[in-house]
């Protein structure tokens, strides 16, 4: 008996312990996003708790083509705490003008007003999907766009690719 608990509090310390991490697909695709940042490279990043932590999240609803890709790079040891959120109703494979207003990056490090950036519609804004694989749920792409904050801070995002697993 005195076995058996030992051996019950070990799995339970163990299974406790786990935490998710992210698996290497092996169909090809590799689960990435990044871009850069007014000419800084960036990726997506985020500090692990109990019950671990994904950096990217993409959606791809094929009926009415919905498509949304956020990224986070949270680290506040290095005082890092920025995102995207890229979002395109009816996109097809292909470049994609985006149109949204809504906020697509953020920097929540800097002053309260100023931390929402929302697309110039005075640029050229495209997402292009390169590639929709229904089978393994996979969606790649590339992206640039610019964007504004209310204080008139003006960002640059170039060079983006993804290559990530979409949930529906």
């Amino acid at each position: 008996m005195k076995y058996l608990t030992i051996l019950l509090i070990a799995s339970l310390s163990l299974a406790s312990s786990c935490q998710k991490e992210d698996m290497p697909p092996t169909d090809g695709h590799k689960n990435i996003f990044r871009c850069k940042v007014n000419g800084v490279e960036w990726t997506p990043h985020c500090i692990s708790d109990f019950f671990g932590c994904s950096a990217i999240d993409c959606q791809y609803y094929k009926e009415d083509r919905a498509f949304a890709i956020n990224a986070f790079n949270e680290d506040q040891g290095k005082k890092i705490d920025q995102s995207f959120g890229i979002s395109k109703y009816n996109c097809l494979v292909g470049d994609n003008v985006i149109t949204s207003k809504s906020s697509i990056y953020s920097d929540l490090i800097k002053f309260p007003g100023c931390r929402y950036y929302y697309i110039d519609t005075n640029m050229i804004n495209i997402i292009s999907i390169i590639n929709i694989d229904s089978l393994n749920f996979f969606i790649e792409g590339t992206f640039e766009f610019t964007a504004i904050s209310k204080c008139q801070d003006t960002v640059r995002i170039t060079d983006g690719y993804f290559d990530v697993e979409y949930r529906f």
